[in-house]
């Protein structure tokens, strides 16, 4: 098909940063290397109207625990790094901004650099994103689900749109953990239906805003379950043992070579949500991804 335009949403602009208060975890938690903040600093990005949280440039212990039993050796070792200051996407991209972007481009095929942006209702069921000779759309109800189904690609088209690019793992893992070496967003305690999206089909999706129990420290929504998110790291099972302290991002490789994805989907078991958990997906994948989606970073 060759989709028309379709008006945009006007731009948001940056608003004064404004202070969010999170509710305090529950579950005991390890020492915190990194005084944990009390509020979160949020912004808007104009490009899409997403609300980001503002993480402080931060030192902190990464990968799993000595006394975490289901780590498995590309988890380990813990080891510290440190970050610079970015901001990251409170929610995962939803289905109508990336039925927004894809507008702009005009085609999903081999336009995202290169490459397959993703799988649209016209080659799958499990996908909201529909496709006709008027345009790009959502599956009506589904408009604030997050995207899936997306290559690497298509994601790291869609953050450099915005104005971007996908996080780092010490990146996603800082703000998913907070720095304090948490199992999950909300703490240590196990996952159940009301902090996480697990264990399920793709019918049991949920709203990228939904579940504000589970949100991590940095007020972060679905940092584990719903989907799998795109991070901008190679996966390489012993980076841990030879990363750099400052700023690590593993290399990326050839385009089909597998990327890092992080914190599980709506059809993980429950141990894969925990945030240490890694696994690779080659970049040009999105037919085998209907649990993949992604959220941004702008540095």
């Amino acid at each position: 098909p060759a989709p028309s335009q379709m008006p945009r949403p006007s731009p948001t602009p940056f608003p004064t940063e404004t202070a969010v208060l999170l509710p305090t975890a529950t579950a005991p938690l390890p020492p915190s290397p990194t005084p944990l903040p009390t509020a979160v600093l949020t912004i808007t990005r104009p490009s899409d109207g997403m609300p980001m949280a503002l993480i402080p440039a931060t030192a902190f212990q990464m990968g799993a625990h000595a006394a975490d039993e289901l780590a498995r050796p590309d988890e380990r070792s813990l080891h510290e790094v440190y970050v610079d200051s970015y901001a990251i996407d409170l929610y995962e991209v939803s289905v109508a901004q990336y039925a927004a972007f894809l507008e702009t481009l005009g085609s999903y095929v081999g336009t995202c650099q290169g490459y397959i942006c993703l799988s649209t209702r016209f080659e799958t069921r499990r996908s909201y994103l529909t496709v006709d000779a008027t345009g790009y759309g959502v599956v009506p109800g589904f408009e604030n689900y997050p995207v899936n189904n997306v290559s690497w690609f298509g994601a790291q088209a869609y953050c450099e749109w915005a104005g971007g690019r996908l996080p780092t793992e010490a990146e996603w893992e800082l703000a998913a953990r907070g720095g304090d070496g948490r199992l999950y967003p909300w703490g240590d305690g196990l996952p159940d239906e009301s902090r996480a999206v697990f264990d399920g089909t793709i019918a049991d999706l949920q709203p990228v805003d939904s579940l504000p129990d589970g949100r991590s420290p940095f007020g972060l929504y679905h940092m584990a379950g719903n989907v799998w998110e795109w991070t901008a790291d190679g996966y390489d099972p012993i980076y841990y043992d030879r990363s750099p302290r400052d700023n690590p991002q593993a290399p990326a490789g050839r385009a089909n070579d597998p990327r890092a994805v992080r914190g599980g989907g709506y059809n993980s078991p429950a141990a894969d949500l925990r945030l240490t958990n890694r696994r690779g997906i080659p970049g040009t994948e999105f037919r085998e991804a209907p649990d993949v989606g992604f959220r941004c970073v702008v540095p």
